[in-house]
């Protein structure tokens, strides 16, 4: 049987410092570890792993990733279902609300779930209605153009300028309701210009739209449009990350350009259950997670596919915890902008 070792030195390459991993006790028999916590009788069938996004764009990717190595690590089966519709909306209310808490239904979402459970849900639901049972991954949103289209060859400088100089003549992707719409509406405030805002339900879906010629700018994940820029499609102009990233050192961020220190987003990828699931099958299903996320083999796909590790929410011994208190700053944010009262 496999033994799971520490990997703070192969984590290292994907951020600029050490990340300390959770991981089992260096020596353990990791399926022996994971035997003694399966609870009786369970799982009988498979898991599901619910996407709020459609295929082909980061969080599909992430979930494919880790279902392929939660099986190799627990010899479960798991299957992945995209719930889409709403820009993520119809997903994060059927994990909230219509999910039966059983242990079967696993959502593995990110942090867009706070905007649509704040702003969006109408007190129907709220976040606290899932409980987080482990930290996946993070990805920095960055702005993308073709590399023949009209921006060929242009900096953020020059984007706004265009947005100044001729309000509403570029069209840039959005999600609406999230951190797509929010940049964008940033970057108008710090250039005084105008986009065209062009609405889809996922960041895939607008680079698709990006390599077709019927937008000028989209935004989205290293995850998500890797493939386009290897192929030359594709040229990053910044990215909204709190410093430069250590996998695209030579690509700018948002503050750098503009002078300013807030022009961060992040995707912050996790497993969430409903929070009436059983205790033992959360603990469960959390250590599956956990187990896969220290395989060597699926560090390297991450890496590979462009994401990092948030070093806080990686070496938390309670990721729930970890995660209300970024939460609670995007509820100062929306508290900000007049968004929420």
């Amino acid at each position: 049987m496999k033994k799971i070792s520490l990997l703070a030195g192969l984590a290292a390459s994907l951020l600029a410092g050490i990340i300390a991993l959770p991981t089992f006790a260096q020596g353990t028999d990791t399926k022996a570890a994971l035997a003694k916590l399966k609870p009786k009788d369970f799982p009988s069938q498979p898991i599901e792993f619910t996407v709020v996004y459609p295929a082909g764009g980061g969080m599909d990717v992430t979930a494919r990733l880790l279902a392929k190595y939660v099986e190799k690590v627990s010899g479960e089966r798991i299957v992945v279902n995209n719930r889409t519709g709403g820009a993520g909306m119809v997903g994060h209310a059927y994990l909230a609300t219509q999910a039966k808490p059983d242990g079967y239904t696993v959502g593995v979402i990110a942090n867009l779930l706070w905007g649509d459970a704040m702003l969006r849900a109408q007190g129907k639901w709220s976040y606290t209605d899932l409980e987080p049972v482990g930290y996946i991954n993070s990805d920095a949103l960055a702005w993308i153009g073709q590399t023949e289209g009209v921006l060929k060859g242009r900096s953020l400088k020059d984007v706004m300028q265009i947005a100044k100089d001729k309000p509403s003549t570029l069209r840039v992707a959005i999600v609406p309701g999230s951190m797509w719409e929010y940049l964008v509406e940033q970057v108008e405030t710090a250039s005084g210009g105008k986009f065209l805002r062009v609405p889809f339900q996922g960041g895939g879906p607008g680079i698709t739209a990006l390599v077709g010629g019927n937008v000028d700018i989209a935004q989205g994940c290293l995850a998500e449009y890797r493939g386009h820029l290897e192929a030359g499609k594709v040229a990053p102009i910044a990215v909204a990350a709190g410093a430069r990233l250590a996998n695209q050192k030579d690509l700018p961020t948002f503050n750098e350009v503009v002078g300013a220190n807030d022009f961060v987003w992040n995707v912050i990828r996790f497993a969430a259950m409903p929070k009436a699931t059983p205790a033992d099958r959360k603990a469960y299903v959390g250590a599956i997670i956990k187990a896969a996320m220290q395989d060597p083999e699926l560090i390297e796909e991450y890496r590979k596919a462009g994401t990092y590790f948030d070093p806080i929410l990686a070496g938390s011994a309670s990721i729930a915890a970890e995660l209300e208190k970024y939460a609670l700053r995007e509820r100062d944010y929306y508290q900000k902008t007049g968004r929420l009262k």
